[in-house]
């Protein structure tokens, strides 16, 4: 069975097309058809979804959320009954829940495969050890598509044309995506191309909480006296409850001054004045109340809404004046960034997804492209590559990048690029080679920012003299979207290596 699934900072869904042709999704322990993307470790066992949200008052750090930014920081793991998780292995419990429920659903299937979203910002490495996680979890891999072509394809009806841009603004809990799509095709659109792609992976919804979990929290301890601002200094465990409490009201707050932006929103949090500080003398009742209106809150939010207007605005997509405009994302109801996005793409057809979808369907917009891409063979997408690909050699004169491929270069199924490299020393043996990532000028080695993602080694070579020694490394992604790496002995045809990635 074909689904398609969006493994999202915040949330997870997972739909499919049914007989009938239209797309249905996958409901969860609590009736919901999104899973909350984060987990709970309870002595032993891990306790996916809306249940792990439950418990991460009762012990903050047992729990995990939000993890998919760290999807490429090796150094960055969670401790827990003796275990350490990195970000892919977060990725796994998720996904091994979504497959675990689908098997319920469908008892009959006997394999579930999937068209799996990433943001546009994702490089290589980390989508690889997002189609490792996948493949953990026990769901096959069809192929990994950038998340702002799943929206595309989820609004894609006759007002899209051959010919059209559309611009895509993903503004989600932990990340925020923008794309320029192209689409062709001849009669319908069948072919997306990805020729513009922006986004951080550190900006997303959870900014706009911490904003109204500071004010709340600033009332707080003029109130109690009690002082949680600071989440690494706050200690004992009814304290770091109280700041959970506080935290959870400050993201029920904000969905309330979306939905009516002229008025406060206000919260009784009773459960809180259990370390009041001040309860002797305390006026309101034993009971604090929080409560923001919209304009303290944009004051507060002002440096997260520029930052977010210089993203949006790039040049390259001001100059193209995009036919279409699609903003979705958990954060797509927000009336401030709504309003902006009307006004600066005035002239442009703009699909606001709250406005398409009802309730919480909103969010399941790019499982549903997802979907329709899993159910849908005509459908070719040509994405760029974000990042520069290269090797690291080493020279007379010192280490010095070779680049192999260049950011920006147009990436599909049949993409293919070969380069051969001959020893520098006389009667070598041994030739190693490390694949890299990288952003930057490749002739300013010392200035780079790259980051290594595998290595191959060659060694029993027939000793030979300095450039006689051929090794050709291969770079091609295959029909899934994931980039492999090979290399061949030129000299010798029936020896070759795959690219060992540090997944």
């Amino acid at each position: 069975m074909n689904v398609g699934i969006d493994l999202g900072t915040t949330n997870t869904v997972a739909g499919w097309m049914n007989i009938f042709g239209n797309i249905e999704f996958l409901e969860f322990d609590d009736g919901r058809t999104y899973l909350p993307s984060c987990v709970f470790f309870d002595r032993g066992n891990v306790i996916v979804g809306s249940k792990a949200a439950e418990k991460a008052a009762e012990n903050p750090a047992a729990f995990v959320s939000e993890s998919k930014v760290y999807m490429d920081d090796r150094k960055k793991f969670w401790e827990a009954d003796g275990k350490r998780y990195r970000a892919e292995d977060i990725a796994f419990e998720i996904l091994r829940k979504v497959r675990m429920t689908l098997s319920e659903k469908f008892p009959e299937e006997k394999s579930f495969n999937a068209v799996v979203t990433v943001p546009a910002k994702f490089g290589e490495d980390q989508i690889r050890r997002t189609a490792s996680a996948l493949k953990r979890a026990g769901i096959g891999l069809i192929e990994i598509i950038k998340e702002p072509v799943a929206a595309v394809l989820a609004f894609n009806d006759d007002s899209f044309r051959p010919g059209d841009s559309v611009y895509v603004i993903d503004f989600g809990g932990g990340t925020v995506d923008a794309a320029l799509v192209e689409l062709t095709g001849t009669g319908g659109v069948t072919g997306f191309n990805v020729i513009a792609a922006d986004g951080n992976r550190h900006l997303g919804g959870k900014n706009l909480d911490e904003v109204i979990t500071g004010i709340l929290l600033e009332q707080f301890r003029e109130c109690s006296g009690q002082n949680l601002l600071d989440e690494n200094t706050t200690w004992g465990s009814a304290r770091k409850k109280t700041r959970r409490i506080i935290t959870d009201a400050a993201q029920e707050l904000k969905k309330r001054l979306f939905g009516c932006s002229r008025e406060k929103a206000c919260a009784e949090l009773g459960s809180v004045c259990e370390i009041c500080g001040k309860k002797d003398s305390c006026c309101s009742g034993e009971c604090f109340t929080a409560e923001i209106s919209f304009d303290e809150y944009l004051s507060e939010a002002d440096e997260i809404y520029e930052k977010l207007k210089e993203l949006i605005m790039s040049e390259q997509v001001m100059d193209k004046r995009p036919e279409h405009v699609i903003f979705v994302g958990g954060m797509s109801a927000d009336p401030y960034l709504r309003q902006f996005i009307a006004s600066t793409f005035d002239g442009s057809s703009v699909i606001f997804a709250g406005d398409v979808c009802r309730g919480d369907s909103y969010l399941s917009v790019i499982a549903r492209g997802a979907a329709i891409k899993a159910c849908d063979e005509n459908i070719h997408i040509v994405n760029k590559l974000l990042n520069s690909l290269g090797l690291i050699c080493r020279g007379k004169n010192g280490m010095y990048m070779d680049p192999v491929i260049s950011a920006g270069t147009d990436i599909d199924t049949d993409f293919e690029e070969r380069h051969v490299y001959t020893n520098n020393g006389r009667f070598e043996t041994e030739m190693r080679f490390e694949v890299y990532e990288y952003n930057g000028d490749p002739e300013d080695f010392d200035n780079l920012e790259y980051r290594k993602i595998g290595e191959f080694v060659f060694n029993d070579i027939n000793p030979a003299d300095t450039g006689k020694q051929k090794i050709e490394a291969v770079f091609r992604f295959d029909e899934k979207g994931v980039l492999t790496v090979c290399a061949e002995d030129l000299n010798d045809h029936n020896r070759s290596v795959e690219v060992s990635f540090e997944i």
